[in-house]
């Protein structure tokens, strides 16, 4: 396996622990936070910008003929 990967596999198995050990009030403490931060990103995220290029097509009816 790539030392890399290793590295990456073995630090996930430490934060697993870590975790594991820790209380359950400080684990939801945690995830309340990681909502919090979410919910920031996501009302914070910059709107699209317009196309000023986009040409809106009319559709009249005087158009067709019989």
């Amino acid at each position: 396996m790539n030392p890399l990967l290793e590295d990456m596999i073995t630090r996930k198995r430490e934060r697993r622990r870590e975790l594991a050990a820790l209380p359950v009030g400080e684990k939801l403490r945690m995830l309340e936070q990681i909502l919090t931060d979410t919910k920031s990103i996501a009302a914070t995220h910059p709107d699209k910008p317009a196309n000023p290029l986009k040409v809106k097509v009319r559709k009249t009816a005087s158009l067709i003929l019989p």
